[in-house]
């Protein structure tokens, strides 16, 4: 191997390793209108998506679900749907309007 080729070589291995900081957003802290915190952090590299939501000392993990518009993610029993700023979130039958803090 030459070395123009060893370096187109080297150039094709890094240009195709995959980036995981880019991959993962947050943790992003939204204030709800109860008062409590929401801490999100976004992991776009599962396929589905997946976001963490820690809220009260409880953490879950939820999968991307389908949306029409923004994020939504749904699963033991959480809902959570954002859209820019602004999140839905529906944790255990407690519905909740919730924006990021600032």
């Amino acid at each position: 191997m030459t070395p123009t080729q060893a370096l187109l070589a080297l150039s094709l291995l890094i240009a195709g390793a995959p980036s995981h900081a880019a991959d993962t957003i947050g943790p992003v802290t939204f204030q709800c209108d109860d008062s409590s915190l929401i801490e999100a952090t976004f992991d776009n590299a599962p396929d589905p998506h997946t976001v963490q939501l820690a809220r009260k000392g409880q953490t879950f993990t939820l999968p991307q679900a389908m949306s029409g518009s923004g994020a939504r993610y749904v699963g033991d029993d959480i809902e959570f749907w954002n859209k820019g700023d602004n999140a839905m979130v529906e944790w255990q039958g407690t519905k909740l309007e919730c924006s990021t803090a600032e």
